[in-house]
């Protein structure tokens, strides 16, 4: 009865796998008709190999320094200088970074990128709060 049993638990997992198994990930599953023809059709996937990663909202980095008198000094002068309304956010390691707004779109974070590069801010780069974007 329990080799029965286990030889019964072992066929159920091996079948439970090639069900499994027989889809591939990139939504195609091959299987053979009763010819022995391979017909390929679209099917669902039963999960999704790459993840996917939600990004934003998008801000414009300008400065980042460890000390907080630093920060505050070059805030001070961003700020005259570009006539934006600029954040500091401290990071979770006690980095200052001073950024520009906070935007939906990587485009719309392009866009004010590019104003900023313009005006003398040549090492600003878009960013989210996970990190610099491309």
């Amino acid at each position: 009865m329990k080799n029965t049993l286990n030889t019964l638990l072992i066929l159920f997992a091996f079948a439970l796998s090639m069900i499994l198994t027989s889809c591939c990930a990139d939504n195609e599953c091959a299987e053979e008709d009763i010819y022995g023809k391979t017909i390929v059709k679209k099917t669902d996937t039963l999960y999704n190999k790459n993840p996917k990663i939600v990004r934003g909202p998008f801000y414009v980095q300008i400065g980042a320094y460890a000390n907080k008198s630093n920060a505050d000094a070059f805030y001070s002068d961003a700020k005259k200088q570009l006539r934006l309304k600029l954040d500091m956010k401290q990071t979770s390691d006690g980095i200052y970074r001073i950024i520009i707004g906070e935007y939906k779109t990587v485009e719309e974070a392009e866009d004010m990128l590019s104003t900023v590069k313009k005006q003398g801010f040549s090492d600003a780069f878009v960013r989210d709060d996970a990190g610099p974007i491309k």
